[in-house]
């Protein structure tokens, strides 16, 4: 949720850096600093860390992320950081939208070979998940 521009002067210093305010007292500029979380596990994420970057690395078997109910603006970008485990995105609850599938449960990076590098972002409007892969040509993308 936004903060009222009657109180986003009051802000203090993030990251070594002062919220700069225009002429209309919105926020002009303002330092940001992404989360970063390791999940070498099959696990259920929390609305709680949306705009999160999720990292696989160091998992020692395929891992299953499951999105949590779908809420507009929900945001999470999945990396594939082990090199032979599957990475996959479920919805639990709620549709995917993705590489012509518009009724998909669950997508993901697959190959033995080449999946360190290929990513998965996924977003929410209240009603669906719509994915996008980041893949490279050596890269298999798999939709449920």
């Amino acid at each position: 949720m936004p903060i009222p521009s009657t109180r986003q002067e009051d802000m203090g210093v993030f990251m070594g850096k002062m919220p700069e305010v225009d002429d209309n007292h919105q926020i002009a500029e303002m330092a940001f600093k992404v989360n970063v979380l390791t999940k070498a596990a099959s696990c259920t994420i929390l609305a709680s860390e949306s705009g999160s970057f999720i990292t696989d690395y160091g998992a020692g078997a395929p891992v299953v992320y499951t999105l949590p109910a779908a809420e507009d603006g929900l945001n999470y970008l999945f990396y594939a950081a082990t090199a032979t485990h599957t990475l996959t995105v479920a919805a639990a609850t709620a549709i995917m939208v993705t590489d012509a599938n518009v009724a998909a449960t669950s997508v993901g990076l697959e190959t033995a070979s080449d999946i360190i590098g290929g990513a998965i972002q996924v977003v929410s409007d209240g009603s669906k998940w719509f994915a996008f892969a980041y893949i490279d040509e050596g890269q298999i993308l798999i939709v449920a």
